[in-house]
């Protein structure tokens, strides 16, 4: 699956969850030949000890298979909206806070016009 999804933004735990979604179907040998890596790399991904680059996870967005697209992509959705919501609740200056709102209303309307 090719994708055009901006993947800068998405959180470390994020990119942690998406490699354990593609190792629950792959061994670490087979999914670090398919991302060009080292079994160690992918090994620290998942420990925690570092992240996959930017790279890595344009790369994961082109293998994954058609099984893991629904898991990793909810994993995309949650990692935005507790973003948002973590945003939320930071938020001390009332304007913005309306700002946001507003801002969420348009986007769930564009969602729901397809």
């Amino acid at each position: 699956m090719k994708t055009s999804i901006p993947v800068h933004w998405l959180s470390k735990d994020a990119r942690r969850r998406i490699i354990e979604i593609m190792l629950s179907t792959r061994s670490i040998h087979q999914l670090s030949r398919e991302l060009g890596l080292s079994a160690t790399a992918v090994r620290k991904y998942v420990s925690g000890e570092t992240h996959p680059s930017d790279q890595t996870m344009i790369k994961v967005f082109e293998i994954v298979a058609p099984y893991e697209r629904e898991q990793i992509y909810k994993v995309v959705i949650d990692d935005l909206t507790d973003a948002i919501l973590y945003l939320s609740n930071h938020i001390e200056e009332e304007t913005l806070k309306e700002y946001l709102k507003k801002r969420i209303k348009e986007v769930m309307n564009r969602i729901e016009q397809g």
